[in-house]
């Protein structure tokens, strides 16, 4: 039997911290970077510019409408949400990830990792295809897991797409997240580490001005989950405009439905103390966080992240939030902002959060702890546990064979 010297080459552990080549396979329901909305897609740019960056030889599988610094590969030529395409129908969603693995695994050669990022149910199909894939890989879950929540029931799609490959490496984005995702699945999940989001320096309003502010400030998809409703009630209670800007989503007749007979009306009734922008660019969000008095997030949802959050404090705007998911990792009450359980409680906090947060504090607190390189380092960590992980089954596997071949010709 002829043993692969590469295996036993100590050369190769010495090497384990080469610049790694990584494929970034990305859900190609909005572009990476999105446009407007697409909190995933923002992360997932954000990593990998700073992956190549950081000297690693990156490929993004996302869709064609996508940036990258890295190298682009794609199978539809626009996102699914710019085709129009609902979330009812996931089949070009299921052919952008087919042929995303297909590629992978005619040229493993080409991969030392496959970081493969799940936030929607049609993503469920990636349980299967990486149990036929030999380059080790790791997958990040993005949202509310499990994924597959019916009309009037749970879906088992989950645990049957599970059953594929149940040692998938998974990363949450909080240890909310992680919680939630072993309790309310039931399935066995292997979740390796729990890493939060990361933004890049450019995102922080170091050395800024952080002078008198006066607007409130709302940005997300507009759900009843996100309690825009709230924030907009607690903006005139409290006599302070806010500004809201985000989606509705039309492929959601619920979300349309609170859009237009709950928020809006409310916006129209009160002009002098709330305003809708639509949609924003990722530069037009920012520039709103910096002039934002506080950020309000009144969530209904035990939400896993909640990158806004981050990008308001980056930004020098305090949040107030109720306490739900992540945002009781996330918020530190006098450093970053409040919480409160209501509506009125929200309005009593405004003004004192407002006018005694240390902004620059704030700011500087944030970086330490959401900074994008400290994102790819802990990521970089992963990566080369799970490759040495796969190098060491290799050698042992290698060993026993090599025990059995000797034992077998002295026998």
């Amino acid at each position: 039997m002829k043993i692969d010297q590469k295996l036993f080459s100590i050369a190769t552990i010495k090497d384990s911290y080469r610049p790694l080549k990584i494929a970034q396979v990305a859900p190609p329901w909005f572009s990476v970077p999105p446009k407007h909305y697409g909190g995933t897609e923002s992360v997932i740019s954000n990593l990998s510019e700073e992956q190549v960056k950081q000297g690693h030889q990156v490929t993004v599988f996302a869709s064609g409408d996508s940036y990258t610094s890295g190298n682009l590969k794609y199978y539809l030529k626009k996102s699914l949400s710019e085709q129009g395409i609902p979330w009812s129908d996931p089949t070009e969603a299921y052919y952008h990830l087919l042929s995303s693995f297909r590629e992978i695994k005619q040229h493993v050669e080409d991969y030392d990792i496959v970081h493969i990022h799940l936030s929607s149910a049609s993503d469920l199909i990636l349980f299967q295809l990486v149990s036929q894939l030999k380059v080790p890989h790791i997958c990040t879950l993005h949202s509310r897991f499990p994924f597959d929540r019916r009309e009037k029931y749970r879906g088992e799609g989950d645990k049957y797409y599970f059953s594929f490959s149940e040692n998938t490496p998974l990363i949450a984005i909080s240890n909310r997240a992680r919680e939630n995702a072993l309790r309310e699945s039931g399935l066995p999940l292997n979740v390796v580490g729990v890493i939060p989001h990361g933004l890049p320096d450019n995102q922080f309003l170091f050395g800024g001005d952080i002078s008198e502010r006066h607007n409130l400030v709302w940005i997300g998809r507009i759900t009843r989950d996100k309690g825009t409703k709230y924030a907009v009630e607690a903006a005139i209670k409290a006599k302070r405009k806010i500004i809201l800007a985000g989606i509705v989503d039309t492929y959601l007749p619920e979300s349309v439905d609170y859009f237009y007979q709950e928020v809006l009306p409310l916006i129209e009734a009160n002009p002098d103390y709330a305003e809708y922008i639509g949609p924003v660019t990722n530069g037009e969000r920012l520039k709103l966080l910096k002039s934002g008095f506080c950020f309000l997030n009144p969530i209904e949802w035990e939400e896993p992240f909640g990158l806004v959050m981050i990008e308001a404090m980056a930004c020098g705007c305090p949040v107030i939030s109720y306490k739900r998911g992540a945002a009781q990792e996330l918020i530190k009450p006098g450093i970053n902002g409040d919480f409160a359980a209501s509506v009125d409680e929200m309005v009593a906090k405004i003004e004192a959060v407002g006018n005694s947060i240390n902004r620059r504090q704030m700011i500087r607190d944030t970086w330490n702890n959401y900074s994008v390189t400290t994102m790819a380092e802990r990521y970089d960590m992963k990566y080369r546990e799970l490759i040495d992980t796969q190098i060491k089954g290799q050698l042992d596997r290698a060993y026993s064979l090599s025990g059995q071949y000797l034992k077998l010709t002295h026998s």
